[in-house]
């Protein structure tokens, strides 16, 4: 009976909540252990001075680095170095030739919207929406290329010649263009080549004409 009273008294109120789970009270198990760990590390000898050091350390750094960005480290990082010019070419390619992609992907004829006639207007949306993600992705990448490509290879070539006149533009467009087509053979890349040197060449001397002055706030 004492048995039986004992699990009685155990069980007889199953809707009551325990109050003596493990996890119960591990938040503030966890708060109190990493309290003393600060407060033992705190306590190392030297440990302010450590600190102070670290924040010295990190005010100087802040403070060079406002210096260098005040004398245009950022810029000439930005306009000199020729991976950076490269990848930031890329990024602005790859990014208009996403939008311009979405843009020309519904005036594809070649490869234009194909549904079947009794489709539903969510199976023609999802096939339209399918369409302009591979024309935007498509245009995207040949246009990343483009940039990182001539904006790479005309740095190069400026720091090379030490010389900025049109003739970088004119050979980094024609590299360019020879390697976009060099899957098509030989005559292919030779057109690349000059038809990528003659836009190059137009829109660098747009660019240095009256008409670009304007357009850029009449700075070269």
């Amino acid at each position: 009976a004492g048995w039986g009273g004992g699990m009685a008294g155990k069980e007889g109120n199953p809707s009551q909540p325990s109050t003596g789970s493990p996890f119960s009270t591990m938040p503030t198990q966890l708060e109190d252990g990493l309290g003393a760990a600060m407060r033992a590390i705190q306590s190392v000898p030297g440990a302010d001075r450590v600190q102070a050091g670290a924040d010295e350390m990190a005010l100087a750094g802040a403070q060079k680095f406002n210096i260098w960005v005040t004398q245009g480290g950022l810029n000439r990082l930005m306009t000199e170095n020729c991976p950076v010019k490269s990848l930031i070419s890329c990024v602005v390619g790859g990014g208009g030739g996403l939008m311009l992609g979405a843009f020309l992907a519904p005036f594809d004829s070649v490869g234009g919207l194909k549904v079947a006639e009794n489709a539903t207007a969510k199976e023609t949306a999802v096939a339209t929406l399918r369409q302009t993600a591979a024309k935007s992705s498509s245009m995207g990448r040949t246009f990343a290329v483009i940039g990182a490509v001539y904006a790479g290879s005309e740095c190069v070539i400026e720091k090379y010649r030490a010389k900025t006149d049109m003739r970088n533009s004119a050979y980094a467009g024609c590299l360019t263009g020879g390697i976009l087509a060099r899957s098509g053979g030989p005559l292919a890349m030779c057109a690349g080549c000059v038809g990528f040197a003659a836009w190059s060449t137009a829109i660098d001397s747009f660019m240095h004409s009256g008409a670009g002055d304007g357009m850029m706030g009449g700075h070269k």
